[in-house]
């Protein structure tokens, strides 16, 4: 192996765990919510953000990035969570979740917005600065 290719290998491995790294700090930031655990959730933040999405479901895996994305840039001033409509019923029935993905964000425990589909970045950001 030239040491040019040596070169690109180590680039490459470094660029793969800080992208890695980078992944894990954006999960951490979002959390999973339950049927059990909702009313914590609510009681303990002012501001919260739900992905209600289910593994099926091919628009939710496509808007997770966004959602993604969205938490890490606003972790600091609200909760990010998902909750999976298939393990989880309860708690959809309680919001009457027909569709998914559909985001609530919810002030105080009431819902504020709903955003029902996929939307892009820019909607859900705009949503949610309402309430920030």
């Amino acid at each position: 192996m030239s040491e040019l290719e040596q070169l690109a290998k180590e680039i490459s491995e470094r660029l793969n765990k800080k992208a890695l790294s980078l992944e894990r700090r954006t999960e951490e930031k979002i959390v999973a919510i339950t049927d059990d655990g909702l009313e914590e959730v609510l009681s303990k933040n002012k501001v919260v953000v739900i992905d209600f999405w289910a593994q099926w479901c091919a628009p939710c895996h496509l808007y997770e990035p966004v959602f993604k994305r969205v938490a890490s840039k606003y972790s600091d001033k609200a909760l990010f969570g998902r909750l999976n409509v298939d393990e989880n019923p309860k708690t959809a029935d309680k919001f009457g979740i027909m569709n998914i993905p559909t985001t609530l964000i919810l002030v105080d425990g009431q819902v504020k917005e709903t955003l029902v589909g996929a939307v892009d970045e820019d909607t859900l950001e705009n949503a949610l600065k309402k309430y920030i």
